[in-house]
């Protein structure tokens, strides 16, 4: 009796091998069948949405693994890949992707008025801008920053943009002939920095009298001297600075 009870486990044992076993060889065999590999294929140069669709088709899984600028590259198309193209892996596998990002980031301008313009152009052109040089006579800042601008708009040191933005540096340089000096009494200070640009004068010191003391006052003030006058000094060479004092009509 006891016999015919160990013969009836060893049998139960061998069966379950046997059938653990033929699991295992069935499950090997599906796995490394040739309708489960699958040929990566290249996607360099593919734009984000064409190359998610051709892995899917594969039965590949994209991973946008990470993004990067460059000023040549073709926003949002894939730069690098991996496994790379030709490689054999199994239906599934995850495919990295690194693609050119579709926005640039941005970077801040922090140039400040009175900095070396060489030194100011180098800078901006490491942080990925565009840089035209734009000369404005200015013997005060002569080699140096007056302002840089973007659109024709002024810019604060602190403003930033993006990458690939176009800015122009305006730099001071020494005049090369006399020009006449405006009468600026009775103009605001944006409309007497305006007429001194157009003379190729700089503006120099703006002061303002004791009777200016709130905003208001100032937004309101103009112009009633002027170190430099017709009168006195008729010609200055392009680039002068010519000082401001404001005050109330």
């Amino acid at each position: 009796m006891m016999w015919k009870t160990l013969g009836r486990h060893l049998g139960g044992i061998v069966l379950t091998w046997i059938v653990v076993l033929a699991c295992t060889l069935w499950l090997l065999r599906s796995y490394s069948q040739p309708s489960s590999q699958r040929e990566v294929p290249a996607l360099t140069g593919m734009l984000r949405q064409q190359a998610q669709d051709t892995l899917l088709l594969l039965g590949l899984n994209p991973i946008w693994q990470d993004s990067i600028y460059a000023a040549g590259g073709r926003p949002g198309s894939i730069v690098e890949q991996h496994p790379p193209a030709g490689s054999a892996v199994k239906a599934g596998r995850n495919i990295l992707l690194t693609s050119y990002r579709i926005t640039p980031p941005d970077e801040r301008v922090d140039i400040e008025e009175g900095q070396d313009a060489r030194l100011a152009e180098r800078i901006l052109a490491t942080r990925g801008f565009e840089v035209v040089l734009v000369e404005e006579p200015n013997k005060l800042l002569a080699g140096k920053v007056i302002r840089v601008r973007h659109k024709g708009r002024p810019l604060a040191n602190q403003t930033r943009l993006p990458r690939g933005s176009v800015l122009e540096l305006v730099v001071g340089v020494v005049g090369a002939r006399d020009v006449r000096v405006p009468w600026l009494v009775g103009l605001s200070l944006e409309d007497a920095e305006a007429v001194l640009g157009r003379r190729k004068l700089a503006l120099g010191h703006v002061g303002y009298e004791a009777d200016i003391q709130t905003a208001l006052d100032s937004s309101l003030a103009v112009v009633v001297s002027q170190d430099a006058s017709p009168a006195k000094t008729p010609r200055l060479e392009e680039g002068t600075a010519v000082d401001l004092y404001l005050g109330k009509h």
